[in-house]
């Protein structure tokens, strides 16, 4: 065993499977474990919470069948963490078959307190049925026939023979009593209808003997106790998984590439993968490269997965038996023996069947767990707790015909809304087999494949053959999963460690062109020579470095042409990191307040606003449309990988949605205010396309608009200029290394003659330079336009139409001086409002004779002592393209004679004015990306991938792209590019740490 010291393995979800995976591979001997968690904290589905002085489990409940069969139960017994009848011979021994004895109350929907023996042949005839669904589990051809169907037809036949004797009221009762039975086991089996559970494979969970008990002090003392076993550091929290790169695709020394959503890429050998099962059905597209096998894609999607929500109640007194363990509600109106509501808004509260008594009570508390599940229970998650609280009542009203009866508190769980799990647990949904199961569960690479085995294992409860969906069932895989790989390093012979030793040697002769001197070619370099690379060599078509980073004067003052601020300045952003380092920046943007401020990408900015008829506005006078539309655009985030957003565009659902809104919210407001408000958000809209650097928020994406990231920190800028960073990063480079003033015209990729480096690099000015990887950092707008004759042979389709598809626009900066402020002191922000724009617009029916009035206003350059009284107006779309073409005397006129329209002063005069001019720029063409309307996390993964694509027989990495629009989600930043162009550094330094020294020189560094 000692090669399996050295071997990485990543355990993806800190879920009782990853920890007790990782706890079992710890002590088998493996030193290089690393469990990634995508949340905050451990435990994943096993979550304990409190309703007053009561432990409440928001997540699992129960250890079903506590007996020496159930990992669980040791485990619990062992640390010491279960109540003393538990542990009896007799209480482990008692086969419950998933049903434990309890002690029920009946109540009806008119209020009729039910006796348990009136109700008993339901129960009865219910869970006969139930046990009749085991003659199905191998009859192939009842595959796609349903309990619910079964239950339904059995209990109306049945009813007719048994129940002969009984008259019409009582059957009616009876019957309404399997509807209430058929929801209790829609809860257990976490589905929306029993009609969705297959007949067949219903019967393929096995149930365990034992009385199903509780944690006394909570399930997750369990997972406490668990991880007080692993070593300190093993758990890296907070750090989703966007991309599993498997068989190679992203390196050659380790077969599996975890790409982080911060960016952070780790090798692995192994990489265990515990995620839910409704995460995987919602990003298995995206979360693996290559995709998954059809075998298994196929079994994800047939599984089931559904929600089953807990509601806890707390009351001042109990309602209820003394002795009740669980409270069943019968709706009268359902002998039709239904388990779903035909209106959920409405009726949502039909689905809750049961309530269980949460005990002991001494504690002087008296809680009541409600259970709902399926989409009436998706549809409760998006309630507020009020509106719960008020249905619960009314509920309870309408079953006891107490009307005194009040809850305490509340407490509701939301797990379909939870993004990390995406519902509750699996379930066998209609055509499910046990071959699905098996797929589940079997690593990639398939068996057979020549690749080098175990590279991507699957662990969690829809893993496991017959324990899916519960607690022991997760852990067992986990220990599976471990003892697969313990079993796999016992049987191989042990990797060579000499040739890790020699890896690097060969970076020495490895030549590297970049293509652009923006910050992603910069810091690409300075992480390529800084390992060891010795050939390297930026080409840059302009003459200067730091391409869309430029600083330009205004008479005595520094003014950004460029990138403006650092956003997100906080220790998560790396060009934050290096200017602190290098002291670029003023102490208030050091401090700790200063970094930990969330501003979600929209700085408090203090405004002035202006109206088009003169009038200077009260802030206070527009707030509603402020606070709508903020409103709004948080939701618009929302939408993102849903498939199902309601709008293509962000533009549409901002109208429609403050339209709906208006008409409620601003009903009591004269027409003329509310005509205002309107004209604000138009205001807003404009801002918008401006932040995203687009023609007009109809061109964004509603479902991939939540894809870009904010950092938390207040936005900041360079005193000394943004170009200050630039030099530093350069002076750290070796000199001559970059070639100004050389555009490329050609890449030549994809060489397949051996022997010859398969790059070649063809200037305009007739150069032709041989490399080995070739790193293309140009702007998206440049590949737009010059794609077609950029590379030879052309770009695969794939890339090519994520190209096309992601959106790259113009957002330019007119920078005006004057001799005295007409803005407040203290302003930091100005908003111009036209009156005529009721109709929310963020775009101009004329382009040339009105461009200005997409102008949304200026932003204030502080301090004011440096700066003295100099504004920068904004402007994006094709107004912002057209004013490129007009004269600097032009755009001054049209500058004057809209301060002194909006100001009601006609002495307000510019004393200099210097605009940008990006989209005439030949080498940017614009300014930044964004996503367009069909766009999704696909094309963003298509940007970034290197060419020859995955599976060529060609020598890899011979293309890498890097810059802003190649970034997941830190898209349209300098932080984003930065990271772009360290991304693909670390992607040709891991390639050439591969065991391949025979074909490397000595190194001599």
């Amino acid at each position: 065993m000692a090669q399996s010291l050295d071997a990485k393995v990543v355990i993806v979800g800190c879920g009782i499977s990853g920890v007790a995976a990782a706890q079992k591979l710890v002590k088998a001997g493996f030193n290089n474990v690393r469990v990634i968690e995508a949340t905050s904290r451990s435990g994943g589905r096993i979550k304990t919470s409190k309703l007053g002085n009561i432990i409440t489990e928001i997540g699992a409940t129960y250890i079903h069948g506590p007996s020496e069969k159930n990992p669980v139960f040791r485990l619990a017994r062992d640390y010491g963490l279960l109540d003393p009848e538990v542990l009896t011979p007799e209480n482990q021994s008692v086969d419950v078959d998933e049903y434990p004895p309890c002690v029920p109350n009946w109540f009806s929907s008119s209020g009729q307190r039910l006796s348990a023996d009136s109700m008993s042949p339901s129960l009865k005839l219910f869970h006969e049925l139930l046990d009749n669904t085991w003659q199905f589990r191998k009859q192939k051809e009842t595959s796609g026939n349903s309990v619910g169907q079964f239950i339904r037809s059995k209990a109306q036949k049945r009813a007719l023979k048994i129940w002969k004797d009984k008259d019409e009221p009582t059957k009616k009762l009876l019957l309404s009593g399997i509807s209430t039975m058929l929801k209790v086991e829609c809860c257990a089996s976490a589905t929306h209808t029993m009609d969705d559970i297959d007949l067949a494979g219903y019967s393929m969970y096995k149930s365990i003997k034992g009385v199903d008990c509780t944690f006394p002090s909570g399930y997750e003392g369990l997972i406490s106790h668990m991880m007080a076993e692993l070593p300190a550091d093993l758990v890296t929290y907070n750090q989703p998984v966007r991309c599993v790169h498997w068989n190679g695709t992203e390196s050659r020394v380790n077969p599996v590439t975890l790409e982080c959503d911060d960016g952070e890429r780790i090798a692995a050998d192994h990489v265990i993968l515990t995620v839910p099962l409704g995460y995987l059905k919602k990003h298995h597209s995206t979360l693996f490269s290559p995709p998954l096998p059809t075998h298994k894609l196929d079994s994800i999607q047939q599984l089931g997965f559904g929600t089953c929500d807990k509601i806890y109640v707390e009351f001042e007194s109990p309602w209820w038996d003394a002795d009740c363990e669980a409270i069943y509600l019968v709706w009268e109106d359902e002998e039709n023996i239904s388990d779903q509501v035909s209106d959920k808004r409405k009726s949502w509260i039909r689905k809750i069947p049961e309530f269980t008594v949460i005990k002991p009570s001494e504690k002087g508390s008296h809680v009541l767990c409600g259970w709902i599940s399926g989409h009436e229970a998706e549809y409760m998650e998006t309630l507020s707790e009020e509106d719960i609280r008020r249905s619960i009542t009314e509920l309870i009203h309408t079953f006891t015909g107490d009307h005194t009866i009040t809850p305490k508190n509340i407490l509701c769980t939301r797990w379909f809304l939870d993004p990390w799990t995406c519902g509750s647990y699996c379930h066998p949904a209609i055509h499910c087999s046990a071959k699905d199961l098996e797929n589940m569960m079997k690593p990639l690479p398939t068996n057979g494949k020549p690749s080098q085995p175990l590279q991507v294992l699957f662990a969690g409860e829809a893993t496991h053959p017959c324990y899916y969906s519960t607690v022991h069932g997760a852990l067992l895989t986990g220990w599976r999963e471990a003892d697969r790989l313990i079993s796999h390093y016992s049987s191989v012979r042990p990797l060579s460690q000499s040739n890790k030793k020699l890896a690097m040697a060969g970076t020495a002769n490895a030549k590297i062109v970049i293509v652009g001197c923006g910050i992603s070619g910069i810091t690409a370099a300075q992480k390529l020579v800084k390992a060891g690379f010795r050939h390297v060599r930026i080409l840059e078509a302009t003459s200067r470095s730091g391409g869309r980073i430029k600083t330009g004067r205004l008479g005595n003052n520094l003014v950004e042409i460029g990138a403006n601020w650092i956003h997100g300045p906080s220790e998560e952003n790396p060009v934050f990191c290096l200017a602190r380092q290098y002291g670029l920046l003023e102490p208030e943007a050091l401090t700790p307040e200063s970094q930990a401020m969330d501003i979600g990408g929209h700085p408090p900015w203090i405004p002035n606003v202006f109206s088009s008829s003169g009038r200077k506005l009260n802030t206070e006078d527009i707030s509603p449309a402020l606070e709508m539309f903020v409103e709004l655009l948080n939701e618009c985030s929302e939408f993102q990988n849903q498939n199902g957003e309601p709008y293509a565009t962000v533009g549409d659902f901002l109208r429609t949605e403050v339209k709906k809104r208006a008409a409620d919210r601003w009903k009591d407001i004269d027409a003329a205010t509310r005509s205002l408000q309107l004209c604000v958000i138009s205001n807003m809209l404009k801002v918008e396309c401006c932040v995203n650097g687009t023609h007009s928020m109809d061109e964004i994406g509603l479902g991939a608009f939540g894809q870009y990231k904010t950092l938390p920190g207040l936005d900041c800028t360079f005193p000394g200029g943004y170009e200050g960073l630039i030099k530093k990063l350069m002076s750290e480079l070796p000199d001559g290394l970059v070639t100004y003033s050389q555009p490329v015209r050609c890449v030549h990729w994809h060489n397949a003659e051996k022997g010859e480096t398969p790059v070649l690099v063809e200037c305009v000015d007739g150069e032709r330079i041989i490399a080995d990887h070739v790193i293309v950092t140009v702007p998206l707008g440049y590949l737009k336009k010059h794609h077609s004759t950029l590379f030879h042979p052309p770009l695969p389709l794939h890339k090519l139409h994520s190209i096309q598809r992601l959106g790259y626009g113009t957002n330019n900066k007119i920078f005006v001086e004057f001799d005295v402020p007409w803005w407040d002191a203290d302003c930091e922000v100005i908003h111009l409002v036209w009156e005529d724009e009721d109709t929310m617009v963020d775009q101009v029916s004329d382009i040339q004779r009105s461009w200005i009035k997409k102008l949304f206003g200026f932003t204030v350059l502080k301090p004011t002592e440096r700066y003295g009284h100099v504004l920068c107006g904004w402007i994006a779309g094709h107004e912002s393209e057209y004013m490129e073409t007009l004269s600097e005397q032009e755009v001054t006129q049209a500058i004057t004679q809209l301060i002194r329209r909006f100001t009601g002063n006609p002495t307000v005069s510019p004393r200099r004015v210097l605009r940008s001019q990006w989209f005439h720029d030949p080498w940017t063409c614009g300014s930044y990306s964004h996503l367009g309307r069909l766009c999704s996390e696909q094309d963003l993964d298509n940007m970034m991938e290197p060419l020859p694509t995955k599976g060529s027989h060609s020598q890899p990495l011979q293309v890498l792209f890097a810059g802003e629009a190649t970034h997941p989600c830190y898209f349209s930043t300098v932080h984003g590019a930065l990271l772009t162009g360290w991304r693909e550094a670390d992607r040709l330094i891991s390639y050439y740490s591969s065991n391949h020294p025979s074909k490397l020189p000595q190194s001599k560094l």
